[in-house]
């Protein structure tokens, strides 16, 4: 009888060792869940977002500031989204090289930050002070310009009620939704981070970034009660600190850019209405080309000399348009706008039949 019982008593500690080890895998395995987007990272950096980095984080990055490259820009071969954030989070590669083979010729750099319900921001946690974020766009500055590539900053903003929680293997920041109506119209809301929007325009100048934007798709996340007058206010507050071309990226095609005001930008962007399965070739075009007649009608109206597409491609986890729609939106921009800004396939993506079919796309009208 003592032996059965030792022997049942073996059976549940093994049973117990491993459903420990089941549940740590699945922990670890749902941390890297919604990554790819270029906004969110695995719990990382700092143990309380805005304080000291880790030991084991790597030394901040030292060096002088790098030199841009020398040609003016006259279409924008964008890039939307490259990561900030380090590899090890990420998965994505940083490689200056590969985005030159494809005829890219400015990567969009997205930095991310949280507010909570209070309005308190938080730099990202691996680089969780002003100096860590300004000596990170430094060094992928100095790296993008080795392969003459030019970079831009545009700011996203996620709201969380309270701040995410790495003990509790929470995802920092994550693709940025509506913030509540309650919250984001409370009086002095955005105060700071309006002082990490002028912040990061210093970055942005210090650094000769090529275009800058103080956020990613407010007229969608914050909402018209708000979007038009913030919009406008931070014409100021970002050139104060920054020359260089002031970018409003954007959503829009909902048609919000009616009760917007982009006075005082340089270069108006805009998200293209999605596009439906079993839609013609000739179907999209005329979706498309009355998307950027609408966009460059609200130029004209501001006085905004560039217009572009702030982003196209990218339509969920390793997913993507097909390789003729990326072929459709680049004929028309080429004819219509001042650009494109593609979303890069994920890793896993581009072995695909598809994601090799989308970057020769890329490739036939942005290597021109």
């Amino acid at each position: 009888m003592r032996q059965r019982g030792f022997a049942s008593l073996i059976v549940i500690i093994v049973l117990i060792a491993v459903g420990a080890v089941l549940f740590g895998a699945s922990k670890y395995l749902n941390l890297g869940k919604g990554q790819g987007f270029g906004f969110g990272q695995k719990p990382g950096g700092a143990e309380n977002f805005g304080g000291s980095p880790q030991g084991s984080q790597k030394p901040r990055w030292s060096g002088p500031v790098p030199t841009p490259p020398k040609d003016k820009i006259t279409y924008y071969k964008g890039l939307w989204g490259a990561p900030v954030y380090p590899e090890e989070h990420t998965g994505l590669k940083i490689e200056p090289e590969k985005y030159k083979g494809w005829g890219i010729n400015l990567v969009n750099i997205s930095p991310g930050f949280e507010i909570n319900s209070k309005g308190e921001v938080r730099y990202p946690p691996d680089f969780p002070t002003y100096e860590d974020m300004d000596a990170r766009i430094g060094e992928l500055a100095t790296a993008f310009y080795k392969s003459n590539l030019n970079i831009g900053l545009t700011l996203t903003l996620t709201y969380k009620p309270e701040f995410s929680d790495p003990k509790k293997g929470e995802l920092w920041a994550g693709i940025p939704e509506p913030f509540p109506k309650e919250v984001v119209e409370k009086p002095g809301y955005f105060n700071e981070y309006n002082k990490v929007v002028e912040d990061m325009a210093k970055i942005a100048q210090k650094y000769h970034a090529y275009l800058f934007s103080p956020g990613s798709e407010v007229d969608n996340i914050f909402g018209m009660s708000v979007a038009p007058a913030w919009t406008q206010k931070m014409v100021s507050v970002v050139k104060k600190q920054y020359k260089g071309k002031l970018y409003y990226k954007g959503d829009l095609h909902a048609g919000t850019g009616d009760q917007m005001n982009f006075k005082g930008y340089d270069i108006l962007g805009f998200v293209t209405s999605p596009s439906w399965p079993g839609a013609s070739a000739e179907e999209l075009k005329a979706l498309y080309d009355s998307n950027m007649d609408r966009a460059n009608v609200w130029a004209k109206r501001d006085g905004v000399p560039e217009v572009v597409i702030s982003e196209y491609g990218n339509m969920g986890p390793d997913k993507m348009e097909s390789a003729r729609n990326f072929g459709i939106i680049l004929e028309e921009g080429s004819k219509k706008l001042n650009g494109v800004f593609v979303s890069e396939p994920s890793p896993m993506f581009l072995k695909t039949n598809q994601g090799m079919e989308i970057v020769s796309e890329i490739k036939r009208w942005f290597l021109k």
